[in-house]
């Protein structure tokens, strides 16, 4: 993507001050949709039109994926060249490219400057202006005359392409939390851990001698002013990447903002990762949301209950995205061999809970899998005790856990939630690492769970940063991040992502709920939906 802005020589004279403030000018401006395809090309090697791009490796020209092979992982983001062992990748902007002196290369091999015709002929023919072949090394690809168009134009703004937020000494992150209203306090929270965090983290030299900088936007109330803040944000603040932000409600949009703008976002405090979409290659959570919890509760249900193909009712309120959790849960249901679950609807914020529960137990439903709120699921207690009715019952513990303590003793042990992470994640080290940012912060005590998640979503954002090495850029870090494996937080279940992996803790744990003891307890272990559909 873009290179990230290094300390130069003092400008020498005027000139020099004014070629630097025209450099300036020119990173400002966005890039058109042709250097936005380029830009795609070097960093990634794959074409924005979604044409294969192939490159030809070795004697024998074996072709293999060109994403394997991008300009930018031999010649760097800022497209200077990084020498590796006896690999030295010349610089390739096109102000290099088209010097009008021409070329000498190591081993006395010359040429005269490049053109976009002659650029073209050395990308897909393997051979400089001169007509000499060029070193092993440099494959040969095979990518649409467009695509070549469109690398050429980005080399011409490679060097004033700069990633916003990063400069030689700081480093500028941002994220989205709530100032006033009924979440300020957890707001703050959340805050004070981060803003303690990245102290400890300067007080040691910063992240390869870059300082970090924390940009706070409110997360409003007002649904369209918090969109508006979050715009702010990613637009004008000129961050590099957003941590821990709040999204509740706007999932959607700060995903696709975060797509449009090209800021990574890494662990978005919410239950909804959007996981039933196409991956969004900049958004990272942290731990499973709603729709891999129910993915848990499948697995445990289909493996731990003793019971054969038994009726399932996932019931869930009539909204769009609890309806995709619902078809999902269905489907991973059946291919476990329990043919007969269905998905079973109600009006959202209107539960009929007499109703329902008439109809589920005259169908003879065994198991039901409930997705719906901590009130719908408190308001169902009461005609389950009075049909005698003892169904297994199954739900996200994040969203019933407090219903789900006070169902009616006949369940007895029939009651099962599912949690995203557990106390006993947190390692003695990284109780002792949180509680010492707490203290220093002055912010013990209340929202543990946000806290938590805040200080392990910069733990994150740090191991990326620190693997993507001093020439960072966002290409760099989100390509970082996609081979971060079972990294540990100390505080939440490890962590792994990759390139069509978004949820870090992929997986989760199952209480069983003692209604007559008022009180949960631990089925086994963590159950991880790595390889689950």
């Amino acid at each position: 993507m873009a290179r990230t802005a290094r300390r130069g020589p003092i400008a020498r004279g005027l000139i020099a001050f004014g070629l630097l403030l025209a450099a300036g000018a020119l990173a400002a401006a966005p890039l058109t949709p042709q250097e936005q395809a380029g830009r795609k090309l070097y960093t990634e090697g794959a074409s924005a039109s979604g044409k294969p791009v192939r490159a030809l490796i070795g004697a024998q020209d074996t072709p293999l994926d060109g994403t394997a092979f991008a300009c930018a992982n031999c010649h760097g983001a800022d497209g200077r060249g990084r020498p590796e062992g006896n690999v030295k990748p010349p610089p390739i902007p096109w102000s290099e490219l088209a010097r009008a002196d021409g070329h000498r290369r190591a081993g006395g091999r010359s040429h005269p400057a490049y053109d976009e015709r002659s650029f073209s002929e050395m990308l897909t023919d393997g051979r400089d202006p001169a007509g000499n072949r060029l070193e092993a090394t440099m494959p040969r690809y095979i990518m649409a005359h467009e695509d070549i168009a469109a690398l050429v134009a980005y080399l011409k703004r490679i060097e004033t392409d700069f990633d916003p937020g990063v400069s030689d000494d700081r480093l500028r992150i941002g994220t989205l939390l709530p100032a006033r209203g009924a979440l300020a306090e957890l707001g703050r929270a959340m805050e004070a851990v981060l803003r303690a965090q990245i102290e400890a983290v300067n007080a040691k030299g910063g992240l390869h001698g870059r300082k970090l900088e924390l940009v706070t936007a409110d997360f409003a109330e007002d649904r369209a002013a918090a969109l508006r803040n979050a715009e702010r944000l990613f637009r004008d603040e000129q961050v590099f990447a957003v941590v821990s932000p709040l999204t509740v409600g706007v999932e959607r949009e700060i995903g696709e903002l975060a797509e449009r703008s090209g800021v990574p976002v890494v662990g978005p405090f919410t239950l909804r990762t959007q996981s039933q979409q196409a991956v969004n290659r900049h958004t990272f959570y942290m731990l499973s949301g709603l729709a891999e919890q129910v993915r848990v509760l499948v697995e445990f249900a289909t493996r731990r209950l003793a019971l054969a193909d038994p009726p399932v009712a996932v019931v869930h309120p009539d909204e769009p995205e609890m309806q995709a959790v619902a078809d999902a849960a269905v489907a991973a249901l059946r291919k476990r061999g329990w043919g007969r679950s269905l998905a079973v609807h109600y009006p959202s914020g209107r539960l009929p809970a007499a109703e329902l529960v008439a109809k589920l137990q005259q169908s003879g439903v065994q198991v039901v899998l409930f997705l719906g709120t901590d009130a719908e699921l408190e308001r169902l207690g009461g005609p389950i005790r009075d049909a005698i009715w003892t169904p297994y019952l199954l739900a996200p513990g994040v969203r019933v856990g407090r219903a789900a303590a006070a169902l009616p003793t006949t369940l007895g042990e029939r009651v099962f939630l599912a949690y995203p992470s557990q106390p006993g994640d947190i390692t003695p080290e990284g109780a002792a690492a949180l509680g010492a940012l707490q203290r220093a912060a002055g912010a013990a005590g209340r929202h543990q769970p946000a806290q938590v998640s805040a200080y392990a979503s910069l733990r994150v954002l740090e191991e990326g940063v620190k693997r993507a090495g001093r020439e960072l850029s966002r290409a760099k870090l989100i390509a970082s991040l996609e081979n971060l494996f079972s990294f540990e937080t100390t505080v939440t279940p490890a962590v792994s992502y990759g390139p069509s992996r978004r949820v870090g803790a992929l997986g989760g744990y199952v209480v069983a709920v003692d209604t007559a003891a008022r009180a949960f307890r631990p089925t086994g272990g963590y159950i991880r939906i790595d390889d689950q559909p």
